[in-house]
């Protein structure tokens, strides 16, 4: 009896699974934490590529219809896939510069989601002259962790991107 208390005293062999348990939820807590690092630069790149494609796409045109920037927010939407396109929003205002003085004006606005831009006029103080156009474009996108929603709470991705027409001083947008 003392024979075999001694030969389990001395045997390791447990010694790597007992190891395992103990650094098992740490590497899983370390494998779910860089998972949900990596959709969230994902995502923020995709954001960032939303707002930059759809300000890019509008400011090649002279004019623009309703039915275009239907189709410009559908590619927005396209360029955030496979992420949910119901948690993001889009805002796009059309600034134009008063040809006498120079003061800028919302031109036209159109929405998608409920996005806003509240501060465009702020953007865009000294960035044209009289007669001049900027587009301004923001997506933002809340975005919940899939392993640590209730640890992390969501996180609210933002982009606004500020181009200049190309074809034109500034771009007709759809009738009110």
């Amino acid at each position: 009896m003392l024979r075999s208390i001694r030969r389990l005293a001395s045997d390791r062999g447990g010694n790597a699974i007992v190891d395992f348990a103990f650094l098992l939820p740490i590497m899983l807590m370390l494998f779910t934490g860089v998972v949900e690092i990596t959709n969230l630069l994902r995502l923020d790149r995709k954001v960032v590529a939303a707002a930059q494609t759809t300000a890019d796409l509008i400011t090649q045109r002279r004019e623009i219809s309703a039915g275009e920037i239907t189709d410009i927010l559908r590619a927005a939407e396209l360029i955030l896939e496979p992420y949910s396109t119901v948690e993001h929003a889009v805002a796009i205002v059309a600034v134009r510069f008063d040809d006498d003085t120079g003061v800028p004006a919302i031109d036209w606005q159109q929405s998608k989601n409920g996005g806003t831009l509240p501060d465009a006029l702020t953007l865009v103080q000294n960035m044209g002259t009289a007669g001049d156009g900027i587009i301004i474009v923001r997506v933002t996108y809340d975005y919940s962790p899939v392993f640590f929603d209730f640890v992390l709470g969501q996180t609210s991705l933002e982009e606004t991107a500020v181009l200049r027409p190309r074809r034109s001083a500034f771009v007709e947008g759809p009738a009110p």
